[in-house]
């Protein structure tokens, strides 16, 4: 039989605790340790819920990787990518779809409310998903002269499904050029900016408009299969490339977006490294108030020849089963309230602020469970303290003094 484990158990279960301030004190361990595991464990679910939330929000508006003309004319002149250009784009690993889009300027107007639009010409293929999943009302695109409009832009200009509206665009040569449109649908997204400004009609429509050829487009857009090693894809799109036109990753596009969403890894990272402190400091306490209660057992093992490590692994058990306690309740908690919140979305957010209207939650698995051994094993070092004082009591002293 295992001495220390034994001796340990008995302790614990002793009514010394609680009679005397080791019971109390080892509760508000406990408490504390799972109090400390529940806000690791919200702070984790919520930090990396915004950064999947955000940065999927920022890829469906504007895609991973963007090809344009280098003279940043913004659409008003057409690219055209070869065939044999695209299928050796298409080949490189990790890409989902090519899309050549158009984007072109306008204002659109109904009953005198007049708002600046930007239309996006796409093919049948971009963005099902997100844009099935954005419909509100009505339908997507089908014939030409049909335009998918934002519910910021149906309210703003007092539009309906089957309704008509003119819009206005501005030719190369400056000439204003007017075009009546029937709203085919109504689309809502957390991304206000995007919804203010971006609607969606056929490819084909706006070719017209401007004259260009079938294969003409402004922009090609291309969706990745995973968000990983987008730099690298970039480089690789761009050897592939002529010299007047370059791919630009999103992280390249808007890296302040980025270096925003990058602070919610470190105050995540701060967070777990506070609540360990936390835990450490009230294991430390409990574990020396306990000390503080046995120094006559202490003295008696040592006048039996029980070493300084045999009495350390009694109250190190006692740590390892206080921490324990602590570490699983703070689990079954902190992942029904992340539970709770994934599903019923009770903590609402401004999407104008954080792109998404409520708090998304995303639970790694593996990354918990090394959260949970990490912090297992630190709060492991509230041993120290208490050793070196049980390595400098006198089994003498303590002895004397108890007659």
């Amino acid at each position: 039989m295992n001495f220390e484990l034994f001796l340990s158990k008995r302790l614990s279960r002793s009514k010394l605790n609680t009679n005397y301030y080791s019971g109390p004190i080892t509760k508000i361990s406990i408490s504390a340790i799972a109090v400390s595991i529940i806000v690791m464990i919200i702070a984790i679910g919520s930090s990396k819920g915004l950064e999947s939330a955000i940065q999927n929000t920022i890829r469906n508006a504007e895609s991973d990787i963007q090809i344009t003309s280098i003279d940043n004319s913004k659409g008003i002149n057409a690219i055209k990518i070869e065939k044999l250009v695209l299928d050796k784009i298409s080949n490189i690993e990790n890409i989902k779809h090519i899309h050549s889009i158009i984007n072109k300027p306008g204002i659109i107007s109904n009953n005198n409310n007049i708002e600046g639009i930007v239309i996006k010409g796409i093919d049948s293929l971009y963005k099902t998903d997100f844009i099935k999943n954005s419909l509100i009302l009505g339908r997507n695109t089908e014939t030409n002269n049909e335009i998918l409009i934002s519910v910021q832009q149906a309210k703003k200009l007092k539009l309906k499904v089957g309704d008509q509206a003119i819009i206005y665009f501005f030719s190369n040569n400056n000439n204003i050029q007017k075009r009546k449109f029937m709203i085919s649908g109504i689309y809502e997204t957390a991304n206000e900016k995007f919804g203010e400004f971006y609607a969606f009609t056929k490819k084909e429509t706006i070719q017209k408009i401007n004259k260009w050829d079938k294969e003409d487009a402004s922009t090609y857009e291309i969706e990745l299969i995973e968000y990983k090693e987008v730099e690298k894809i970039e480089r690789e799109i761009n050897n592939n490339l002529p010299y007047n036109l370059l791919a630009s990753s999103i992280n390249n596009r808007f890296p302040n977006m980025f270096v925003w969403i990058d602070l919610f890894n470190r105050n995540m990272l701060f967070i777990i490294i506070v609540m360990c402190i936390v835990c450490l400091i009230n294991l430390t306490n409990a574990l020396l108030i306990l000390i503080l209660e046995r120094l006559q057992m202490i003295g008696t093992l040592k006048s039996y020849g029980c070493s300084n490590y045999s009495i350390l692994k009694i109250f190190l058990y006692n740590s390892i089963n206080i921490s324990g306690k602590g570490i699983i309740i703070g689990n079954i908690i902190g992942l029904i309230l992340c539970f709770i919140q994934k599903k019923t979305h009770i903590i609402q957010l401004n999407p104008t602020s954080y792109f998404v209207n409520y708090l998304p939650i995303a639970i790694d698995i593996e990354f918990l469970i090394l959260i949970n051994i990490t912090v297992f094993l630190t709060i492991q070092m509230s041993i120290i303290i208490p050793y070196y004082i049980i390595k400098n009591i006198s089994p003498a002293n303590i002895l004397k003094s108890t007659k």
